[in-house]
């Protein structure tokens, strides 16, 4: 590769930040004509074209491209200028942060209801509104050629879409006001509840008192009740009838192990 006819570049008056002179790395430069990075080669920029999509020989070289450049500074003043040159871009930055306010979000359609005054019932207010929009919407479609063949204009559109909101805002309000109205009812009848409880208190105690005081009949023995069991009686009630069976029960066991026994 020949030099170009230009004049060769000296390094020192190159800016250091668009050089690379660094131990370990290849050499490389930005092109003043493209101002991109290319490496160096014998001391000259290596040949490259504008448009990077071309391939082969189409492409229009760089004028750029082999351009002598004259290394009249060492690699430890270069590394000083690269130095020099970032403090000073260090010092012309601000460490204060400047913070961009937020936009305050819009009211969502669920909470359209709770906009009114303090202490101002919604849902009054929010009626005369439905019926307007209503309103309005009909006046529109009868008025409008192309709402009234089935289509909708832009106009048309935005009424239905006002009509939508106020219609869900009027739904919002009355199920807030149903809320609080069974929230008062709650509240009102826990005190009646309690007093209710207290008139028949003394008729429940005299009840289980008289329960108490009724003799339990005498019955069988039983076992002690145990906390989940319920009460199993120890003894048959009759002990003849009992052994009567156990005998019957220890003939039959026999006649059939001695029958299965030839079998084996």
């Amino acid at each position: 590769m020949r030099p170009s006819r230009r004049p060769a570049l000296k390094a020192s008056e190159i800016p250091p930040q668009n050089l690379n002179l660094r131990d370990g790395e290849r050499q490389s430069i930005v092109c003043p004509d493209c101002d991109t990075w290319h490496p160096l080669y014998r001391k000259m920029i290596k040949t490259h074209h504008l448009d990077r999509e071309v391939r082969g020989g189409r492409a229009p070289r760089c004028p750029g491209s082999a351009q002598l450049i004259d290394m009249d500074i060492s690699v430890e003043q270069w590394g000083e200028r690269m130095l020099a040159a970032d403090s000073t871009a260090t010092g012309r930055r601000s460490d204060r942060q400047h913070y961009k306010p937020l936009a305050q979000p819009l009211t969502p359609i669920y909470r359209l209801a709770d906009r009114g005054p303090q202490g101002t019932p919604v849902l009054p207010r929010l009626v005369p509104l439905l019926e307007r929009a209503r309103r309005a919407v009909d006046r529109h479609h009868a008025a409008c050629p192309l709402c009234r063949a089935g289509g909708r204009c832009g106009t048309g559109r935005a009424l239905e879409v006002r009509a939508a909101e106020t219609q869900a805002s009027c739904t919002i309000a009355r199920e807030q006001l149903h809320c609080q109205e069974r929230e008062q009812g709650g509240r009102l009848a826990a005190p009646t509840r309690r007093s209710e409880w207290a008139a028949v208190l003394p008729a429940v105690r005299d009840a289980d008192t008289r329960r108490t005081s009724v003799p339990v009949p005498p019955g069988r023995d039983e076992a002690p009740a145990q906390a989940g069991t319920a009460s199993v009686p120890t003894e048959p009630e009759n002990l003849e009838a009992h052994d009567r069976r156990q005998a019957e029960l220890g003939q039959q066991y026999a006649q059939r192990k001695g029958s299965v026994a030839p079998s084996a």
